[in-house]
């Protein structure tokens, strides 16, 4: 029986360890529209193909290239830094008073996207602001687009920094279904003593 509760905890330990944390940061300039090409919204009426419409947005990324968050779990983002968005006023990423395409006016948004190139949006723009826990959408690919919310972007400057924690995978032992099957010998080994 200790033996079996040991190879139990052995077990538990090797499937704890599939999965570790990473941090990424990445800056969001005030200037990053997630409407700019236009995939769903108007920006309260006006289209977002207009002058002052800011900079497309790419997926966050790490050294590798743009991540697919699908295979993780929650994502924990952090923002610091303040935009000029609002004249010369300038805001955190929660943003100012009131709401615009629903959302909070001049605050650090998100959108999930079933591509990285460009957005294919996997549901609605989202406010992320200064801290936020992201749920990951369950699908194939889900990567994360990050913009300010606002609709004129010329009078904008400066940049938040965002750090995004989230699980990366670790790709388990290849003995471990082996182990798996050994525990199960183990266990009905153990049940025809205590039958018997």
């Amino acid at each position: 029986m200790r033996l079996l509760a040991a190879a139990f905890a052995l077990c538990g330990a090797l499937i704890a360890q599939s999965a570790s944390s990473a941090t990424i940061t990445t800056s969001v300039n005030g200037t990053d529209n997630i409407y700019f090409t236009n995939w769903g919204s108007t920006n309260n009426g006006i289209n977002a193909d207009v002058t002052g419409r800011g900079n497309d947005v790419t997926a966050v990324s790490d050294l590798s290239g743009a991540i697919n968050f699908a295979t993780l779990g929650p994502v924990m983002s952090i923002a610091t830094g303040s935009v000029v968005d609002a004249g010369p006023t300038a805001t955190d990423a929660d943003g100012g008073v009131g709401l615009f395409n629903g959302l909070t006016v001049y605050s650090l948004i998100g959108v999930w996207s079933s591509t990285s190139g460009s957005i294919t949006s996997i549901g609605d723009s989202f406010f992320v602001g200064k801290s936020a826990t992201l749920i990951v959408p369950t699908a194939v690919s889900a990567y994360l687009f990050l913009g300010e919310n606002d609709g004129i972007f010329s009078d904008n400057s400066g940049a938040y920094s965002v750090a995004i924690d989230y699980a990366s995978p670790v790709p388990l032992p290849a003995a471990l279904p082996l182990i798996l099957a050994a525990l199960g010998g183990l266990g009905i080994a153990a049940r025809r003593r205590k039958i018997g």
